[in-house]
């Protein structure tokens, strides 16, 4: 039996059709209306993206870290459906954070950073994101968000969430 979404949980979106014409204006439009257009905030603080635009692109980082994954076999960013379907799941989950729907906790990676997870874990959805401070105050970057593709993600997670810092 598969649990109820949260009544504030938007239902995922397709990522089916024309790529360049169809579907990556509509994840951007997400993405635009969720973060751009929304101050976004998440323990008071306001949640900012890597608005890097490598040379030749159209699209910020922070939202190409939204919908693509690093391939297996290469360092370069592909496109990860399953992720990407669920774009309009990020700016909800951080904004409902205190809702008992979302596992929240801070873990310090082996880089040394002091990093936030936010995971949807029933729903396999997890955001990454990173305090930092700034000219005008802390920060809540986001670095990522994924869907937790299958049992060794999972436990990775849970070996996170039990090593947490709070």
């Amino acid at each position: 039996m598969t649990k109820a979404c949260p009544g504030w949980l938007p239902v995922t979106i397709s990522v089916d059709g024309d790529w360049r014409n169809n579907v990556l204006p509509l994840l951007y439009s997400v993405f635009v209306k969720d973060f751009k257009q929304t101050r976004r905030m998440f323990e008071n603080r306001p949640v900012w993206w890597d608005i890097r635009i490598v040379p030749g692109g159209v699209y910020e980082e922070g939202f190409w870290h939204l919908i693509t994954r690093i391939g297996s076999k290469t360092t370069e960013r592909l496109f990860d459906p399953r992720r990407a379907e669920r774009l309009p799941w990020c700016g909800p989950t951080i904004s409902n954070s205190s809702d008992v729907a979302v596992k929240v906790w801070d873990f310090k990676e082996a880089s040394g950073r002091l990093r936030t997870y936010l995971w949807l874990e029933d729903w396999d959805y997890a955001i990454v994101l990173e305090k930092k401070q700034e000219r005008l105050g802390e920060v809540a970057f986001l670095v990522t968000a994924f869907y937790v593709d299958g049992e060794s993600r999972r436990k990775s997670l849970r070996g996170k969430y039990a090593k947490k810092m709070n």
